[in-house]
């Protein structure tokens, strides 16, 4: 019993043992089975890092590629944005510019308008002194009349007068029988007609003055004035400006025909002047005086203009003088411009900006119909009597004579 009971213990013993080793195997085995399980849950962890830190990483790269162009643009924006702003400050300098000369020119033009209202003043004021010199002198001519009316009733006075006016007749007969040569040349006036002054001055009369002429193709006579004292004479006068009492402001027509006095300041008229000079060749000669009393000329071989379908436009050949080495007149041809009728080569129209009527091309160097300004007003005047290479561009010059003779004479 007591073995049987040993033998129980051990077979006990063996079963418990038994039963602690396989417990431990199977608790190694599911020790291991879970370790694997673990293992394969966190391979798989893993893998799926592994992937999402890949596509990170390619998010990532398309973000820099994306900033970098975006960096790229915005550099190019800049230089883009600082190129405008450069051009914008060039702009606005340039309408600096603008406005400055706006502004000078604003100024000259007031100071124009200023100077033309004393100009007016002044012409008011003169054309009061001249009607009150009509009155005084007409009150003269009264006065003149009733000591005439008094000589009148006076037969005594008439008849003495009389016989002193016999006598100063009797002493011109014998003054011209003496003086033959001007009766023979006055003949020779009235049977042949002069065609120009130095037609006059051929037939004998060599002082100068207002002569009567007969150009061709004109049907009217034409009385000019003949200056016979500079180089010799015979040149025929076109135009003259002395004292500033004639306004050369004038229009196409008035050009065209003319206006003024042979005696005093006058423009002969183109009509006129093509006339002239399509009978035979003719030289040019020009007398200038500024206001200090110096003189000067420009001569001028061949001289002539086109009818007025041509513009009555200018040809010129063969400069000298002592006004300028360079001719200032447009010596390969320029037509004539008037307020009226702009035919020059300038869009700002010369006639009107200069004033007056002349062969202006694109303004050019002169201008001897513009405004007469008296001394001391007549530097910097752009629009005066302009000879550029004699006194400059804005100097306006004192008087002025243009005058024309044959070639040949």
């Amino acid at each position: 019993m007591e073995n049987y009971t040993q033998w129980l213990q051990k077979l006990e013993n063996y079963i418990v043992e038994n039963m602690k080793s396989e417990m431990a195997q199977i608790q190694q085995s599911a020790v291991q089975n879970h370790t694997a399980t673990m293992l394969e849950i966190g391979t798989s962890l893993l893998s799926q890092t592994a992937e999402q830190t890949r596509k990170l990483t390619d998010v990532e790269t398309q973000v820099l590629n994306q900033t970098s162009r975006l960096e790229i643009q915005l550099l190019e924006n800049s230089l883009s944005t600082y190129k405008l702003e450069k051009q914008l400050l060039q702009q606005t300098h340039e309408i600096l510019k603008i406005h400055e000369k706006n502004s000078l020119l604003e100024h000259k033009i007031l100071e124009m308008e200023e100077r033309h209202k004393e100009e007016l003043d002044t012409l008011k004021e003169e054309k009061e002194n001249l009607q009150g010199l009509v009155s005084r002198q007409s009150y003269i001519i009264q006065e003149l009349e009733k000591q005439l009316n008094k000589a009148t009733n006076n037969n005594s006075v008439l008849q003495k007068q009389q016989l002193e006016l016999m006598d100063t007749v009797h002493n011109l007969v014998n003054l011209c029988s003496k003086e033959g040569v001007l009766l023979k040349n006055a003949k020779r006036e009235e049977d042949k007609p002069f065609r120009d002054c130095a037609d006059v001055h051929q037939a004998g009369f060599n002082k100068s003055g207002v002569y009567t002429i007969y150009i061709n193709n004109v049907s009217e006579p034409k009385k000019v004035f003949c200056n016979m004292e500079i180089a010799g004479g015979g040149w025929t006068v076109i135009q003259h400006r002395e004292d500033g009492n004639l306004d050369f402001q004038k229009n196409w027509k008035e050009y065209k025909m003319g206006f003024g006095s042979p005696s005093g300041e006058h423009w002969l008229g183109n009509e006129f002047i093509f006339a002239i000079t399509s009978q035979r060749q003719y030289s040019l000669r020009i007398e200038l005086m500024d206001w200090e009393g110096n003189r000067a000329y420009s001569q001028y071989d061949r001289f002539h203009i086109g009818n007025e379908k041509q513009n009555y436009r200018l040809y010129l050949k063969g400069h000298s003088g002592t006004a300028g080495k360079q001719s200032s007149l447009i010596l390969h041809g320029a037509d004539f411009s008037t307020k009226d009728a702009d035919n020059d080569n300038c869009m700002c129209k010369c006639a009107l900006m200069l004033t007056g009527g002349w062969w202006f091309d694109a303004c050019g160097p002169s201008n001897l119909n513009g405004m007469f300004y008296t001394a001391g007003q007549n530097h910097g005047k752009l629009n005066g009597i302009k000879w550029h290479y004699f006194k400059g561009p804005s100097y306006s010059l004192h008087s002025t004579t243009m005058m024309i003779r044959p070639l040949d004479f």
